[in-house]
């Protein structure tokens, strides 16, 4: 796990080779497979409405139906669930053409999952952290397999938008996370 420290006492943590290859191979599986929808927007000013994403939301079956909470207790990754729940669920479908702003989110953490199981150097999608000023990148995760990237919601984060010459598809499971009631 590599620990990286933002302002106000915030972290960013990183995890490789979270999931077995089975576990890859169905989540991709199932992202693959998922039904998406025209909405996600990272932000909601007027002028950037009109930069729809796409995504489906994951209910608690879905996730059932990939098994990913067992795997995350079992994983590398268990101890950022503790003394949290899922508030909810999305998979981002993001390609080369889409356009991000930076963002971040109300709850308190955010397991960001890279679902494509491979990923070439040059493909781009880097996920961007900054400062709360938003004006410097503090940190940069590449688009790596495998990889979960757990940080407090409320670091101002976007994409890089991958290449065209990445597969047409970048897919990431962001599970938003919620401190339990009695840990508030």
């Amino acid at each position: 796990m590599n620990e990286i420290q933002a302002e106000g006492g915030r972290s960013i943590r990183v995890y490789d080779d979270v999931f077995d290859l089975t576990q890859v191979k169905d989540i991709y599986s199932f992202a693959l497979n998922s039904m998406f929808k025209i909405g996600w927007a990272d932000d909601s000013t007027l002028e950037r409405l009109q930069y729809k994403s796409l995504f489906s939301d994951y209910s608690p079956e879905d996730l059932e139906r990939i098994n990913l909470l067992p795997a995350l207790q079992n994983s590398k990754a268990a101890a950022e669930l503790v003394g949290h729940e899922v508030a909810h669920c999305k998979l981002n479908l993001s390609t080369p053409a889409d356009v991000n702003f930076v963002h971040a989110h109300a709850e308190d953490r955010v397991l960001l999952m890279y679902l494509n199981p491979k990923w070439e150097e040059g493909y781009h999608g880097e996920t961007l952290f900054l400062n709360q000023a938003r004006k410097e990148v503090i940190y940069t995760s590449l688009f790596t397999p495998n990889r979960v990237v757990s940080f407090s919601g409320s670091i101002p984060h976007t994409i890089r938008p991958q290449s065209y010459l990445s597969p047409f598809y970048r897919f990431t499971l962001s599970l938003v996370l919620k401190k339990t009631a009695d840990e508030t």
